[in-house]
């Protein structure tokens, strides 16, 4: 700044000097093919005219020409083309057809340049053009410099708006401002900060500092530190985040990768990364859509968290806040990590209250389906002995899923059949694990009911031979009683009436049980 106010300074000094060369030295005219310009009828084109200090100079030759001030004996302005012009200043220097308005120490070298004030300007390639400024440079043709410092617009089209220190060094390339930008490819562009290079065919920097887009239609708004090094690789802006391969994407965060940098710009393009901070999207068209240390290695993956690894093609991981990598084990996998359980919810009531989902709590391994009071409707008994005896008739096989290897075996029912069986679920390509549940307690409290049957059948058994085992006890009495009153003779027949209804008992008993063990 203070460098500024010096030139500036310095400038109005020497406005101030050519006011007072200005009304010392009248306008005066030069004669043209032998005429004096100022006495001539309809004076002849090409009339030179010069006002201003008396040191001010045409190169001998020229025509039509005009310096309309300025000037001092050691900074002359001097015109070397014809019709050539200089509005004013210090030491300006103008060619053919070209013009410096004003300022001190300007070139507007050849054909159609122009300088339209400041200091130490330069326009050296046709119809190149500084408006103003210190130390500016326009020298390729039709090269454009607004203002500033330093600036230089070196090739055919080049623009810098303004700024400090800018560079616009190639064909249509362009600077709007800042200091010490470079845009060096054909159409490249920078339009502010510092120190951004854009270097690749049409690339674009928005702003911010020390970004590089050094691909063919590579491109970054801002931010700080950026690199895309990637044909159409684009960052939003962030802080040290790169592309590595082509057509990726980073929105934004803190140093975060798209793409694998093996030297192949093909293999993982399309990769894109959010934002978040230390993320990598390494396989083709993966992507992170933020957090923190993630990676997407495999092609098509997406990691999500806090240090998911998605390393298989295809494959989707989310991670919850733990520290440690959380990473997939196959192609095409989604792996979940959530120590503090899972919740899905497919309905919700008015208040947005959940109706209807599953819950897999903290350190569970089983879902917890919904099952509130509140969220069901439309009860109904059902006949459990019946749903039991349509469960013994259903059809329980061994089967593999024709998408498994053929090791792999599971056994149950067919969705159909168990649709055809209880007409529950959502169809008949399905089982819901609300109905399987549901049928397994109905069979169950079936079950239990022919339980207590038995038991109560079991008891009244039981009581019966209890009975028995009485009347026995009681007719053994009496037989010892006749056996006492008869003699040995009373003995035996003793002995053959107890064996025959001993007999008899157990005929009876055994006859209970078979018919009790078939039914």
């Amino acid at each position: 700044m203070r460098i500024r106010l010096a030139y500036f300074t310095v400038i109005a000094s020497f406005i101030f000097l050519v006011s007072l060369a200005g009304s010392t030295h009248p306008a005066r005219t030069q004669t043209y093919g032998g005429q004096d310009c100022s006495e001539a009828a309809g004076s002849p084109d090409g009339c030179n005219t010069i006002a201003g200090s008396s040191f001010n100079q045409l190169e001998t030759g020229v025509i039509g020409a005009t310096i309309s001030g300025g000037g001092q004996r050691t900074w002359p302005n001097q015109i070397h083309g014809d019709f050539g012009t200089i509005c004013g200043g210090l030491d300006n220097r103008v060619g053919e057809n070209a013009a410096v308005c004003g300022g001190s120490h300007n070139l507007a070298a050849v054909v159609r340049t122009f300088v339209g004030g400041g200091m130490d300007n330069q326009a050296t390639a046709d119809s190149a053009a500084i408006v103003g400024g210190i130390n500016n440079q326009a020298t390729g043709r039709y090269a454009f410099v607004g203002g500033g410092f330093g600036n230089r617009a070196t090739d055919l089209n080049a623009t810098v708006g303004g700024g400090s220190g800018n560079l616009a060094g190639y064909r249509r390339a362009t600077v709007a401002g800042g200091s010490v930008n470079q845009a060096t490819s054909v159409a490249s562009t920078v339009g502010g900060g510092v120190d951004n290079v854009a270097s690749g065919a049409y690339a674009t920097i928005g702003g911010g500092t020390e970004n590089s887009a050094t691909s063919l239609n590579s491109s970054i708004a801002g931010g700080a530190g950026n690199q895309v090094s990637a044909d159409a690789g684009a960052i939003a802006g962030g802080i040290a985040n790169r592309i590595l391969d082509n057509y990726s994407v980073v929105s934004g965060g803190w140093a975060n990768q798209a793409g694998d940098g093996e030297g192949d710009l093909q293999d993982a393009a399309y990769a894109s990364v959010g934002g978040g901070r230390g993320n990598i999207a390494s396989g083709a068209y993966a992507t992170v859509p933020g957090g923190s240390s993630n990676r997407a290695a495999g092609d098509y993956s997406f990691a999500a968290g806090r240090g998911a690894v998605a390393q298989h093609e295809g494959s989707l991981v989310l991670a919850d806040s733990n520290q440690a990598d959380f990473s997939s084990t196959a192609a095409n996998e989604l792996a979940v990590r959530a120590t503090g359980g899972v919740r899905l919810v497919t309905a919700i009531d008015t208040a947005g209250e959940p109706l209807a989902g599953v819950l897999l709590p903290a350190g569970s391994g089983a879902w917890a389906t919904l099952s509130d009071r509140e969220a069901k409707a439309d009860f109904a008994l059902v006949d459990s002995q019946q749903i039991l005896s349509r469960l013994a008739a259903l059809p329980i096989q061994t089967w593999r899923y024709k998408a498994q290897p053929g090791q792999t075996r599971h056994l149950g029912p067919a969705a159909q059949d168990f649709y055809a069986a209880f007409g529950v679920g959502e169809g008949d390509r399905t089982i819901s694990t609300v109905d399987a549940d549901g049928v397994a307690l109905a069979s169950i409290q079936a079950l239990y009911g022919k339980l207590l049957e038995k038991d109560a059948e079991i008891s009244a058994v039981k009581a019966e031979n209890q009975a028995l085992r009485q009347e026995i006890e009681r007719l053994e009495a009496r037989m010892d009683t006749l056996e006492a009153g008869r003699g040995n003779g009373g003995s035996t027949l003793r002995w053959i009436g107890a064996i025959g209804l001993v007999l008899l008992i157990r005929n009876i008993l055994d006859n209970r049980w078979r018919r009790f063990q078939r039914e």
